[in-house]
């Protein structure tokens, strides 16, 4: 029998290989930049070890050791906190039924985070605006956090 636990790391790690593939092969055919992973590194940092949530000027902070990887490591990590989410919502006794099209609603949902949490915190500004091109990133937000969704639900159906 495979236990909650598996089937929510296994679906968070695998949702988030797909975002990050699916981004690599935008940067390869479209020339669209993946997501600057030492900037979410650094933000992570200053926000566990200083206790600094909001922090407009991080990608101007000093960088620290090893801050891709941990933006990384951050990244993966919040997948997995969005599978435990998906499990408590679509897997019985369920909110809402596990479908393809709800895994896509999830996704577009999940775009909130960087959009209004994310960005904000790091002086992007909500929904992007700081940034030279808000509706272009925030769309590209969108359609990858959709992509995400897919790919979550698609994990969950493995086991369910």
């Amino acid at each position: 029998m495979v236990t909650a636990l598996f089937v929510i790391l296994v679906a968070g790690f695998f949702a988030c290989f797909v975002l990050d593939v699916f981004g690599r092969l935008l940067l390869l055919t479209v020339k669209l930049p993946e997501p600057a992973w030492n900037i979410v590194g650094r933000w992570t940092y200053y926000m566990c070890a200083k206790g600094q949530l909001f922090h407009p000027a991080v990608s101007q902070a000093a960088p620290v050791r090893r801050e891709t990887e941990l933006g990384w490591a951050f990244h993966y990590f919040i997948a997995v906190g969005w599978a435990v989410i998906f499990h408590l919502i679509f897997i019985p006794p369920a909110i809402a039924p596990l479908s393809w099209l709800n895994g896509f609603v999830f996704g577009v949902a999940t775009t909130a985070a960087p959009l209004l949490i994310f960005m904000p915190f790091t002086g992007q500004g909500t929904f992007a605006r700081n940034t030279l091109t808000p509706l272009m990133t925030s769309a590209i937000l969108l359609v990858r956090h959709s992509v995400f969704g897919l790919a979550m639900h698609a994990a969950f159906i493995w086991f369910y």
